[in-house]
Formats: structure tokens, C-alpha cells, sequence
């Protein structure tokens, strides 16, 4: 069993229903364990990327199988939700980084991990604090000790708040 995080956001189309189908997607998989949601918050678009505010969550949880079995969800789950695998800044019905898992650390074409871009970004890694309080592995700091350290200073709003483990936010739709 590896533990793992995955930050996830949406900026095109009705985005909190995009971001629930995607995790009801993940979820659906076999060699899936516990699982908690961060809250899920409103952040601008940033590093060129185009279209309106995204919704942006972190799901940590456990996984009974490959490094490479989960990302291929993750993929999976992107292109059920109609977005490509590379974005090229373009908007996304559904994105998905996979942030850690366990203690793996990579860096090839395919994935890097942790995610490189972990330390720079406040819209992940203020629902990472509130799902993951150890440090991260590959990157010896906690994800608080990071957000104090974090230069992004774009706003961010908590849209629903965390809730119970296993558990879905009460969406009024």
C-alpha cells in the first residue's frame, strides 16, 4: 500500500462536477484504499495558462499498485472528462498532477516526481496542508513549512471546506 496526493483542478465547464467525476473515476479503480478530499478553493490561472478561475482540491490517499498504474488513471480520468494529456496552457475540464507517491522519486519524460512544481504553488499546496501534516517525500519539508516559504502571492478562496474522511463536499447544485 503507497500513500500518494493528487492535486486537481478545473477551469472550463461546470468545474466542481468535473473535479467530483474525476475523483468518482479514480476511486472506481480496483487497487484504491482510504482516501481524503481537501477543501476545495478558487484560484486565478497562472503561468500563462488560459480561460477563467479554476477549482482546485488535493485527494491523498492510499494505492495498492504501481506508480505507473496510478498515473495511468489519472490520464484515464482526464480524457473521460474531455481533456487532452498535454494542456499547452489551454483550459481544462479536468487536470491532475500527481503530487508524491510513497517514497518514490523520479525524473524522466513521463512523470517527475514529487511534482516540481509543488514548492511554487499556493493552490496546492494549501489544500495539501490540510490533508498531508509530514513532510513530503523527495522534498524534506512539510507542506506548511512550504507555504510559509512560497512566493505566490495570488488569491485564494476555500470554496467548500474539507470534508470527513471518505467522505464528498456538500455540493448545492
Amino acid at each position: 500500500m503507497a500513500e500518494f496526493a493528487l492535486g486537481m483542478g478545473s477551469n472550463l465547464g461546470d468545474r466542481i462536477e468535473n473535479i467530483i467525476e474525476g475523483i468518482r473515476f479514480i476511486l472506481t479503480r480496483s487497487m484504491m484504499g482510504l482516501f481524503c478530499l481537501s477543501g476545495v478553493y478558487e484560484t486565478p490561472p497562472l503561468e500563462g495558462v488560459e480561460g477563467d478561475s479554476f477549482l482546485n482540491c488535493v485527494l491523498a490517499g492510499n494505492f495498492f499498485g504501481t506508480v505507473e498504474e496510478l498515473q495511468k488513471d489519472c490520464r484515464e480520468a482526464e480524457i473521460l472528462m474531455g481533456s487532452t494529456v498535454r494542456k499547452n496552457n489551454a483550459s481544462r475540464t479536468l487536470d491532475i498532477d500527481l503530487l508524491f507517491f510513497e517514497n518514490t522519486t523520479r525524473n524522466d519524460e513521463d512523470l517527475i516526481l514529487p511534482h516540481p512544481g509543488i514548492q511554487k504553488r499556493k493552490f496546492v499546496l494549501e489544500p495539501l496542508s490540510e490533508v498531508w501534516h509530514e513532510e513530503i517525500p523527495g522534498l524534506n519539508a512539510t507542506p506548511e513549512d512550504l507555504l510559509k516559504k512560497c512566493s505566490d502571492n495570488s488569491r485564494i478562496s476555500r470554496i467548500y471546506d474539507m470534508p470527513d474522511r471518505g467522505c464528498f463536499w456538500e455540493v448545492n447544485s
